[in-house]
């Protein structure tokens, strides 16, 4: 039995957004017959006890915009209820006071906020909605206020894409002057099958030779451990370290180490057992009927042999960055 499982429910599919990096993976959903809008609260606790019955720690809620579920409490309170903790992924659509010291007490241990953009301009270009920086900006001074007084890890994340990878040092700043324990630069989602998102080799070259240095400046202007400054300047030098040619980051002899611990749920009963469906157009997913669900079919699609997906993962651009430790 492992204890490193990574499981994400998508608790909702609706979003105020319309991220340029998430193109596919909405078009995987819309429009279609089926139940795919918010995640069936009995079946949800279905899952929190299968996850909890194979020996799993924790649930990610994710979506869509998580924080549109008006109920999202009692999903915790459920999840809570068989032990597990929960990080929860959000744009910062909805977090207030009350509501973030409730989640905490609900065991949440983790916030991810995804930050694409700082400019009201951008924003609108890149999440299609300007209404979102204003959201965010709310959400990051109320998660700042709360890290002052309660113990939480916050992780501010980030798509890089041809749009938004000159704003890379102003987030950066953003996260430290936040709070954040963590910065998540993620290679831009969809590379293979959306050139208007991805960098191209002139863009790559901008941010080695202008981008990184900016940000080893915001590094050398807050961090003042020496051991975190110098962790922090080796990840940023790794960036962009090597080149990828058509947009191939692995072999076919890649070992993942997400194989056999990860298992994205989707309210509609579509399930994929790894995360690189956020990144590219895959064909990787498997259905299930909530009704019916159990253990040895959750075990099942975790344990499944992978070798059918390794056309798609030398496409996958996990693990090329790694994250920024700020505290």
């Amino acid at each position: 039995m492992r204890e490193d499982y990574n499981f994400v429910i998508k608790i909702t599919t609706n979003c105020p957004a319309h991220c340029k990096c998430c193109v596919n993976r909405k078009k995987a959903f819309e429009n279609k017959n089926e139940n795919n809008t918010v995640f069936n609260i009995s079946y949800f606790e279905k899952l929190c006890s299968i996850i909890n019955q194979i020996g799993g720690k924790y649930i990610c809620f994710s979506g869509g915009e998580p924080t549109m579920v008006s109920n999202i409490e009692a999903y915790m309170k459920i999840a809570h209820s068989y032990g597990l903790k929960t990080r929860i992924n959000t744009n910062g659509w909805d977090i207030t006071a009350e509501k973030l010291d409730l989640w905490l007490s609900l065991g949440l241990e983790q916030i991810v906020l995804s930050v694409y953009s700082l400019d009201a301009e951008n924003i609108d270009n890149v999440r299609g909605s300007s209404v979102l920086l204003e959201r965010l900006l709310k959400s990051a001074k109320v998660i700042k206020e709360f890290k002052e007084k309660r113990d939480f890890i916050f992780i501010v994340q980030t798509v890089v894409m041809k749009d938004n990878y000159t704003e890379l040092p102003q987030i950066l700043e953003f996260a430290i002057n936040n709070n954040a324990n963590l910065m998540w630069p993620s290679y831009m989602e969809d590379a293979i099958n959306l050139p208007g998102v991805r960098m191209e080799k002139e863009d790559i070259n901008i941010l080695k030779s202008n981008i990184i240095p900016k940000m080893k400046d915001i590094v050398n202007k807050y961090i003042f451990e020496e051991e975190k400054k110098k962790d922090i300047i080796y990840n940023l030098n790794e960036y962009y370290k090597n080149e990828f040619d058509g947009y191939i980051y692995h072999n076919e002899n890649y070992e993942c180490h997400w194989t056999q611990r990860h298992l994205t749920f989707y309210p509609n009963g579509t399930i994929y057992p790894c995360p690189a469906h956020e990144y590219f157009y895959s064909k990787c997913e498997r259905k299930i009927d909530y009704n019916s669900i159990d253990v040895p079919q959750v075990l099942s699609i975790l344990n499944q042999d992978t070798k059918d997906l390794q056309q798609y993962c030398k496409y996958c651009p996990q693990g090329i960055f790694q994250d920024i430790r700020i505290s």
